[in-house]
């Protein structure tokens, strides 16, 4: 998996105050990762994906893809018989400095998605559900490293995208069943917005099982703007919202925040406020430490051409003032770690049977609610 997602543009911000080697690694990724020069021009953006065509969705439950497959030793589940779907969105791997939006239609873009976060993200829930991961055109990386009203309407157009997969996905394959969203990174964000807009305060919000928004800081203010929905505090909590962003211990992530929240879309009387943050190890909210003992397994799908095993054991993880502190990983997962600690990168795949187990527990307790 590439250093890829939107928090390596962000995490330059706070080059100033760390080691040299940090400053000159913080330059690179900014270098490497500059917006567009040009104005973000919708006429210029590449088309926008027709989701009647199978073709612009990258994981469909009755298709072969990505999402199908499990570690080694782990038995991938049965969609067909699932009954409760995920609508999952993937987060950022386009990196252009010419494109304000990707190109749905680019093979290249598309075999990234695939062999990355399809694979080790979006597999997570086909032990509980259909898996539905439609393409959009997400904003370049480049929208995040510096953000201005082009970024917001980059990120806007692959907005309308996923909303209108949703739509669509209500409309043609949903059929009234419970589902749950799944997102990591830009694709949070963008769930976010969608929670806002489309589900909470909707007759859908009542078929809303759970809500995975990691690896994007979510106020606990935010929630009082909701009817519907509110942040989990247990393993089995439904129409709730999961969200944490990884760091490693003895980091500063509140500083990371707050200083990266300058060239975020947080505005100076928000990036204060405190945030929310689920253990994934133990499902509380506490600042209790869960021990290692209780990962069930981090993994990542590994450089060959079969799936490695589950790495148990592999992470201890504390709640702190919004982030989630990590012990040190094996050095595969060490190696996606961004610079100052930051493991966005691996928010899923350090506790990737922990999630698998979590969706399936709130699929169930779902079921069993009377209707």
């Amino acid at each position: 998996m590439r250093k890829s997602l939107a928090a390596i543009a962000l995490s330059c911000a706070i080059a100033a105050s760390s080691s040299q080697a940090g400053i000159i690694d913080a330059m690179k990724i900014m270098k490497n990762n500059k917006p567009p020069a040009q104005p973000f021009d919708e006429r210029r953006a590449p088309p926008r994906p027709n989701y009647r065509d199978l073709s612009n969705w990258v994981a469909l439950p009755n298709t072969r893809d990505e999402a199908d497959v499990a570690p080694l030793g782990v038995q991938p589940g049965d969609q067909a018989r699932a009954a409760v779907d995920v609508f999952y969105v993937y987060p950022t791997v386009f990196f252009s400095q010419t494109d304000w939006n990707a190109d749905v239609n680019d093979a290249a873009y598309r075999k990234q998605i695939e062999d990355t976060t399809i694979r080790s993200q979006a597999s997570v829930f086909n032990a509980c559900c259909k898996v539905y991961a439609p393409h959009y055109r997400q904003m370049t990386l480049g929208g995040y490293v510096k953000w201005s009203a082009n970024s917001e309407a980059a990120v806007d157009l692959a907005y309308q995208d996923v909303r209108r997969a949703f739509e669509y996905y209500l409309d043609n394959y949903n059929n009234g069943r419970p589902f749950i969203i799944a997102g990591h990174s830009q694709g949070s964000r963008i769930l976010r917005r969608l929670i806002e807009e489309r589900i909470d305060a909707k007759p859908v919000a009542k078929r809303l099982v759970v809500a995975y928004l990691i690896g994007h800081w979510i106020e606990a203010d935010w929630y009082r703007g909701l009817r519907d929905i509110t942040p989990c505090q247990t393993a089995s909590d439904v129409r709730c919202v999961i969200s944490y962003s990884s760091f490693g211990e003895g980091r500063n992530a509140t500083f990371q925040r707050l200083t990266l929240g300058k060239t975020s879309n947080y505005t100076p009387e928000t990036i204060k406020r405190p945030y929310t943050c689920i253990n994934p190890l133990s499902w509380t909210t506490g600042t209790g430490k869960a021990a290692k003992s209780l990962n069930m397994g981090a993994w990542v799908y590994g450089p060959g051409t079969r799936p490695r095993a589950p790495d148990v054991g592999m992470v201890s993880a504390r709640c702190k003032d919004g982030a989630l502190y990590v012990s040190k990983a094996a050095k595969i997962y060490e190696d996606l770690v961004i610079p100052f600690g930051n493991y966005h990168n691996v928010d899923y795949n350090l506790f990737y049977m922990n999630i698998r187990e979590n969706a399936l527990t709130r699929a169930t307790a779902f079921m069993r609610q009377p209707r």
